[in-house]
């Protein structure tokens, strides 16, 4: 009983480090994208990106995006709102550049997503 306490807790630690990777690699992708000229097309980038990290961390976490699209549209929308307005509160007083600000909106808004996600489930 006890080693298979164990064996979930440690599976429950290394599931939640790949789900963790799907953000930190979207994280860095959208920030590395803000840094490149895109010519106008900054707004559509960052949409696609935080969609195809949100539609990961669904499959990761064996909820089908394309099943629960509604609900997932959703709970992208309230969590990418709630995220943006928090970031650009705190930190709309420090001269920090547009990729790292983007990091941090990509990471807490994953964050933000998964946590919502077991709620969810």
């Amino acid at each position: 009983m006890f080693e298979g306490y164990i064996a979930g807790k440690f599976a429950n630690k290394m599931f939640e480090k790949d789900v963790f990777k799907i953000v930190k690699r979207h994280a860095l992708f959208g920030s590395l994208a803000m840094m490149i000229p895109d010519f106008g097309f900054g707004g559509i980038i960052y949409i696609v990106v935080l969609w195809h990290m949100y539609s990961s961390i669904s499959e990761k976490v064996g909820v089908s995006f394309s099943d629960n699209w509604g609900k997932l549209l959703g709970l992208g929308v309230v969590v990418n709102i709630a995220v943006a307005f928090a970031i650009d509160i705190i930190f709309t007083f420090l001269p920090i550049i547009e990729p790292f600000l983007v990091y941090i909106q990509f990471y807490t808004s994953g964050k933000t997503f998964i946590e919502s996600l077991k709620k969810l489930k």
